[in-house]
């Protein structure tokens, strides 16, 4: 009887055991379990990342989201580098180009809520700051952007700009031995240009903000003067009246598409834009002549010829007047607007397309405080014009060439600009090159698509 007891405990003993290996088996498993999915939520998660990075590239549609996917981020030297309030373009890159409305830009950084902002690639006119070197009162500013004075001339030359366009935030910094000190009060415009801070982010000088010409930045030196950047990308202290290029800055918000492109020079990011087109930067071919639209206003659209005037297959160099009075007059025989409007209006095959049209001639000097809005004071009426030096202008290869405008009737100087962005102040005896303006109604315009291979054409 014993024994069976002693039998009878060790089997009760080994159930008691099974019952406790089972409870640590169903821990493991668990556990076991735990960890498998830990593992196939991660691996498959990163899966899910990188596929939908690369199906991103086929797929986006924005071009910040296009960017952003075809970017692979670096910590030093050139390329993509995120920063705190988003991503930006540093050092010599190559694949920042975008075409929008036109024209070519470089991208310089992309904001937290995704909208891009842009800088042109070439100045888009030359002119001098003016008598207030604060940029909130400068000729810049009114020239670029919308104020309450009036649309500046880049931003009318922006079609539909609320469809594209968002606010760009600026500061004006100041350079204190080559240390960037950040401006206390923020602003806020449709159109602005670079600023010192935009300029060294990007790497100055060993950048691909360095273009070869000189323009503007906002900010001053521990001098307080204005800031410039030469042909070999310094960044040099100047007085607000000398004359340089102006290279505009825009945002565009984080719903624009991109209809095609690479963000190579070649191939840029090409901005769809939904049907709106103005005319303006697009090429028109009259004759054997190849013109460039800068303005389209009451259904007339001015345009500057692409290249000097000829005669015979050579060139046409000319002073701007041989008299004492330096304005812009087509009824004085001894002027370049005398032979415009007559001897070489009369050799164009095309000219019965030319109209007249309103081109302003204001004095800009010392007396008008060289303000922008002075231009305006004054314009002559005819078919056969030159460029105001306050006309937006994006060819920037054209070289040594008179403008419309003059500084009074009693100096014999007359503006001219240089391919590098310089304005300069010449004689009016001067010899130079002559870019003429001219205008058509956009009725004339019949066929082609405005682009350089496929000009429009009138008839």
């Amino acid at each position: 009887m014993a024994k069976k007891k002693e039998v009878k405990k060790v089997r009760k003993k080994a159930k008691k055991e099974t019952k406790l290996i089972g409870k640590k088996e169903f821990i493991f498993d668990l556990l076991s379990l735990v960890i498998a999915l830990g593992i196939a939520l991660y691996f498959g998660g990163r899966s899910l990342y990188y596929y939908s990075l690369q199906n991103a590239k086929t797929e986006a549609k924005t071009l910040s989201g296009l960017v952003l996917a075809n970017n692979k981020i670096v910590n030093e030297g050139d390329g993509f580098h995120q920063i705190d309030a988003g991503y930006c373009f540093k050092g010599n890159v190559d694949n920042n180009y975008v075409w929008f409305a036109n024209r070519l830009f470089r991208i310089l950084k992309i904001n937290e809520d995704e909208s891009v902002k842009l800088v042109g690639e070439n100045y888009g006119a030359t002119f001098m700051w003016g008598e207030d070197s604060n940029y909130k009162e400068s000729n810049l500013r009114y020239w670029l952007t919308k104020t309450d004075s009036a649309n500046g001339v880049y931003y009318s030359s922006i079609p539909s700009q609320s469809t594209f366009l968002v606010k760009t935030s600026y500061t004006e910094d100041k350079l204190d031995n080559d240390k960037v000190i950040e401006g206390k009060n923020k602003y806020n415009d449709f159109v602005t240009t670079l600023t010192i801070s935009d300029y060294t982010n990007a790497g100055g000088k060993n950048s691909f903000l360095k273009n070869g010409k000189l323009f503007y930045l906002i900010g001053h030196n521990s001098d307080d003067e204005n800031l410039y950047v030469e042909e070999d990308g310094s960044v040099v202290g100047t007085d607000s009246l000398s004359g340089y290029g102006v290279r505009p800055v825009i945002t565009l918000n984080s719903k624009v598409t991109v209809s095609q492109g690479d963000g190579s020079k070649d191939n840029p990011f090409m901005i769809d834009m939904l049907g709106n087109n103005n005319y303006i930067d697009s090429y028109v071919k009259l004759g054997e002549d190849t013109y460039k639209v800068y303005e389209n206003q009451d259904n007339k659209l001015k345009m500057y010829k692409t290249t000097y005037i000829t005669s015979n297959g050579e060139e046409v160099l000319s002073g701007f007047n041989n008299n004492d009075g330096s304005r812009f007059n087509p009824y004085d025989r001894n002027s370049i607007a005398y032979y415009l409007n007559s001897s070489y209006l009369n050799s164009l095959s095309y000219k019965d397309y030319i109209v007249d049209n309103v081109y302003y001639t204001g004095y800009i000097n010392e007396e008008t405080d060289y303000k922008f809005l002075n231009n305006y004071s004054d314009s002559v009426t005819c078919r056969v014009a030159l460029v105001n030096i306050f006309d937006y202008n994006s060819t920037n290869e054209l070289n040594d060439y008179y403008h419309i405008n003059t500084i009074s009737d009693e100096s014999t100087m007359a503006y001219s600009t240089y391919s590098n962005g310089l304005l300069f102040e010449d004689d009016i005896n001067e010899v130079k090159h002559i870019v003429p303006a001219i205008s058509i109604n956009v009725s004339a315009v019949k066929g082609g698509s405005g682009r350089i291979d496929d000009p429009y054409t009138v008839g």
